[in-house]
């Protein structure tokens, strides 16, 4: 059946030619994606991927229906998102989209002293990486954006060029730190230590690309700046969350940059430990963008609120 939810997953599987890693952005399990993209090939009539290739390719079939869905998707969540306005559907309700690690760092804490701001006030937060968030915010699908912000501004350029970052105003909210930990070895050191001359290698789990956070990273480690040399960092591993990230630091695979607040529990009971000095820490910014278009009521109440408390990010 040819419905919106898994037309829109067609359109993440054509262009990540993942059924894993498609999934994994959809919110839904490998089997359920199989199933929805099944159900297209049943009402259209004809195989979509050839799964015979080393690699998963689009059918002819399914270069139409690519070019069809990536019109026809956005056109129908416009009129959705059209008609649930009219209807009053979503008008007490203020609506976010954020990369899921602001579940664990940023938001607990965050919605409290909201609350007591605006007492009235209630969310629909939705996870996602930072262009997906960035786009429902430009087809008015979500009233704010929660995300991050680095000093270079290299978040916001990649989000450019994308076409997702023009008439948007921002807020500072908070400040966060990414952190370089790692597991202990038997002794408390260091499994994999950034300073230790006996390990001029090490072993680095990283972000996947489409992660906000991996690409203020990367720049921060591609740049010398005031801290000391870092050895040879051998990419092992990769997760778009920090949360995966950080199970495979405390397993011992090997050295991962996160969000303090996140693992600031781990390192206060010793399952990680810090793999540098805070030399190499790296300083990025939570902030909450909106576009300049009239918001609802109790959105704009809301901004109102945090920009009296809260300055512009720059």
């Amino acid at each position: 059946m040819a419905d919106l939810q898994s037309l829109k997953n067609f359109v993440v599987l054509a262009k990540l030619k993942s059924f894993a890693r498609a999934a994994e952005q959809c919110n839904v399990t490998a089997s359920g994606l199989s199933r929805r993209i099944q159900g297209l090939e049943n009402w259209l009539g004809s195989p979509l991927f050839d799964r015979n290739l080393p690699q998963l390719e689009l059918t002819e079939a399914g270069d139409k229906l690519l070019e069809a869905a990536t019109e026809i998707v956005p056109l129908l969540e416009g009129v959705r998102n059209q008609v649930r306005r009219q209807n009053g559907a979503e008008q007490n309700h203020v609506r976010m989209a954020a990369p899921h690690v602001m579940s664990s760092i940023f938001f607990p804490s965050w919605l409290s002293d909201m609350h007591a701001w605006f007492s009235e006030v209630k969310l629909t937060v939705t996870s996602a990486v930072m262009v997906e968030c960035m786009s429902a915010l430009q087809r008015n699908e979500v009233d704010f954006v929660v995300g991050f912000v680095d000093a270079k501004r290299v978040i916001d350029d990649r989000v450019a060029q994308e076409g997702l970052f023009s008439g948007v105003q921002e807020l500072l909210l908070s400040q966060e730190v990414l952190v370089p930990v790692c597991r202990p070895d038997p002794h408390r050191r260091p499994m994999h230590s950034l300073v230790d001359p006996e390990q001029p290698e090490v072993a680095y789990l990283a972000y996947t690309d489409e992660c906000s956070l991996g690409w203020t990273l990367e720049r921060a480690l591609s740049e010398d700046g005031d801290r000391p040399p870092l050895p040879v960092l051998q990419c092992e591993h990769r997760s778009r969350l920090a949360d995966g990230l950080r199970s495979m630091a405390l397993v011992g695979m090997g050295v991962a940059w996160l969000p303090q607040t996140q693992i600031q529990g781990d390192l206060e009971v010793g399952r990680l430990m810090r793999a540098g000095p805070p030399a190499f820490d790296v300083p990025i910014g939570i902030r909450l963008l909106r576009t300049s278009a009239r918001l609802g009521p109790r959105a704009e109440k809301l901004w109102t609120i945090l920009s009296d408390k809260h300055v512009p990010a720059s």
